[in-house]
């Protein structure tokens, strides 16, 4: 055997053996390193392929987080993950078209564990928790058909469109946007002022800020800093495949969604799940009249309604 060769295969042998028996070591494995360089298997390597937003992992009050989600909390973890199947994917596409980081995503396991029904005690809705003033900014319309915070396409676009507006206002420090997302953009202005006039810094950590988001920030840090390293520390994310989980079906008449369920043979509780924003079940009588569906169940659905000719309600 050649020798460079024979001394290559050596170094290799050498490496794996000290890999393989020293497990607790935290840093990645050269090899694994490789395959999720080059090959994205969920969208959570997608994501964590991307990070923008330094993390300031070493910070006591992201710390707390992470390790209540490497302990305590993480079952939750697990489960809020599991509740993002349905979005994920959207949610990234958005922000890659947007050029915001990816990992803003992870924002709605902050907000509403991904539940898209959540409701605030201060009246803040959906998958983002949009107040209705915001929501009304970013043109979603509210009513008693039809709540557009809900709404999972509509409310996002309104909620990234909030983001970008935040960090282009605060000079892209996306902890300053992120904490008025939370607080508002005028309370944490107030709060730069109060440190400027009194010769104080003015980063995030240095502001005095409601107690709600001084743990809101540093739990996003939190969640960034375990997708990015999720493998090393065994956080188990639901494998959410990278593709698309719904596609939306224009209609020109008025649907029931448990009409929509059955055309579509696709249990009613998943439909809901999807279209949250009705809040009759039914799409708005003035339309537009559109449905998300699972893309393995769109042509059903367009099969059987081009042949039952389903009738406007």
């Amino acid at each position: 055997m050649n020798r460079f060769y024979l001394k290559i295969s050596t170094v290799l042998i050498i490496c794996l053996a000290v890999t393989a028996c020293d497990s607790s070591r935290t840093s990645i494995n050269p090899v694994t390193k490789i395959i999720r360089e080059r090959q994205t298997i969920t969208v959570w390597d997608r994501m964590a392929n991307n990070i923008q937003i330094n993390t300031h992992s070493n910070n006591p009050r992201v710390q707390k987080f992470i390790k209540m989600y490497t302990s305590t909390q993480a079952q939750n973890l697990t489960k809020f993950s599991e509740h993002a199947t349905p979005y994920l994917y959207h949610i990234v596409t958005r922000l890659e078209e947007l050029q915001l980081p990816t990992e803003l995503a992870l924002l709605p396991i902050v907000e509403s564990e991904y539940r898209p029904l959540a409701v605030s005690n201060k009246g803040a809705a959906g998958l983002w928790q949009l107040a209705a003033m915001t929501g009304r900014i970013y043109g979603l319309k509210q009513d008693y058909w039809y709540d557009g915070r809900k709404d999972v396409d509509a409310a996002t676009k309104a909620a990234l469109g909030h983001l970008a507006v935040l960090a282009d206002k605060f000079n892209n420090d996306w902890l300053l946007a992120l904490a008025a997302y939370n607080c508002g953009d005028a309370r944490v202005a107030q709060a730069i002022r109060k440190n400027k006039a009194r010769g104080l810094p003015t980063d995030y950590w240095s502001l005095s800020l409601p107690k709600e988001t001084m743990y809101f920030v540093p739990k996003f840090l939190a969640l960034t800093y375990l997708l990015q390293n999720q493998y090393e520390l065994g956080i188990n994310l639901a494998p959410i495949a990278n593709r698309p989980y719904f596609t939306k079906i224009s209609l020109s008449s008025q649907i029931n969604l448990n009409t929509a369920a059955e055309l579509a043979k696709l249990d009613v509780k998943e439909i809901k799940k999807l279209n949250p924003a009705y809040r009759m079940h039914v799409t708005h009588p003035e339309g537009p009249h559109q449905i998300l569906l699972p893309v393995k169940h769109a042509n059903i659905f367009r099969n059987n309604f081009a042949a039952k000719k389903v009738k406007p309600i």
